[in-house]
């Protein structure tokens, strides 16, 4: 850091501007942040509007790369709300790609991007990426189709990232004819454009295109072979996604829970608690749900409401689909004192208020007349 006598070189406007810096880059917290805004609202209202606007997005930029809750995007928003003009594109995009980062503010994506098109800011390879990456997740084909006309328009169509965004996109929506004309069309396909294709078809159920797909492609990541093996599961071909299954190096809480699901859904629970038993130290928690699950959904009402205590138990987070299946267990067996267990861990804040009305039904309804 610079000291105050080397600052006392620089001319007024230049030592200002690095005194505020210096301040702005040594804030740690959110708290820090706050209060250095309070002194750029007091210092750098008689100034240029230019340097208002440098200073208010270096100032944005560092608190979108602060680490910290939902509000703080919020925060920045309402600033960057405060620069309607503002030429950044650097800033534009950060603020898309934060928005990509929280499920909740995934529109506000898609919404702040139509912002930088009609402000006429040009945007980059990350800007596209990441606003079609948005498209995909709400979906949103309409607005994904006019991000490609503008992709070609601004001639990024050829780039291995934006391609893989646009396929991505399309086989999220459910177009997968669009999507495998974007993978058609690429010269350099990754790993990543290889899955995202594969994830486009198993999401449809045409496991025939994307084993195709698997076996012909060269380089394969876990989320391959996690993608493959959720299909089989979900369109329970068990046996196809229990080759795979046996034979996959880095198994994960996606492929448990998927083989298990999937055993569930054909009640073969002999081999959903097969492959239980097999996971490598402590269960995870999505595992014991499923688990949970195919006990209730297949009569074995008690052993589900014996995972559901070992749950508890052990400090394993209990989720909707645990909590699902512990509702169903007690429906099954008319236990009205682990229904009532059952309420008291939901006004807890175990699962929210959706969850407490639907047991308050099942309880009326195993409650003798």
């Amino acid at each position: 850091m610079r000291t105050c006598t080397s600052l006392s070189s620089q001319n007024p406007t230049t030592k200002f501007k690095l005194w505020l810096m210096q301040y702005l880059n040594s804030a740690k917290t959110i708290d820090h942040l706050k209060q250095i805004h309070a002194l750029f609202l007091k210092l750098l209202s008689p100034q240029p509007p230019h340097h208002y606007h440098y200073f208010m997005s270096r100032f944005i930029d560092r608190l979108l790369h602060l680490p910290g809750e939902s509000s703080n995007l919020c925060y920045a928003r309402q600033l960057f709300d405060t620069m309607p003009n503002c030429p950044n594109g650097f800033l534009w995009t950060s603020l898309i790609r934060a928005f990509l980062s929280h499920p909740a503010h995934v529109l506000h994506c898609i919404s702040t991007y139509a912002r930088m098109h009609q402000n006429g800011v040009l945007p980059s390879v990350l800007t596209f990426s990441s606003v079609l990456s948005a498209c995909g997740r709400v979906p949103a084909l309409f607005e994904g189709t006019q991000v490609h006309a503008r992709v070609v328009q601004s001639g990024f169509l050829g780039n291995k990232i934006v391609q893989t965004a646009l396929l991505d996109m399309y086989a999220k929506s459910g177009y997968i004819g669009d999507a495998r004309d974007v993978f058609d069309r690429m010269n350099d396909r990754d790993v990543v454009a290889w899955t995202a294709m594969i994830c486009g078809y198993a999401k449809l159920g045409r496991m025939v295109d994307a084993r195709w797909l698997f076996d012909n492609m060269g380089e394969r990541n876990c989320f391959t072979w996690t993608t493959m093996v959720a299909g089989y599961a979900n369109c329970e071909d068990m046996k196809a996604a229990k080759e795979l299954y046996d034979v996959m190096s880095d198994k994960n809480e996606i492929t448990w829970f998927s083989m298990i699901a999937g055993y569930g859904k054909l009640g073969n629970v002999e081999e959903a608690r097969r492959v239980f038993d097999g996971i490598p130290g402590m269960q995870s928690a999505s595992a014991c749900a499923a688990m949970l699950a195919c006990y209730a959904q297949n009569g074995y009402a008690k052993e589900a409401i014996y995972m559901y205590e070992k749950m508890r138990e052990e400090g394993i987070k209990i989720t909707e689909v645990a909590i699902v299946g512990a509702m169903s267990a007690c429906a099954q067996l008319r236990d009205i004192r682990m229904s009532n267990t059952l309420s008291d861990h939901l006004e807890e804040g175990c699962c929210g208020k959706f969850f407490s009305y639907w047991l308050s039904v099942i309880i009326l309804s195993i409650l003798p007349i």
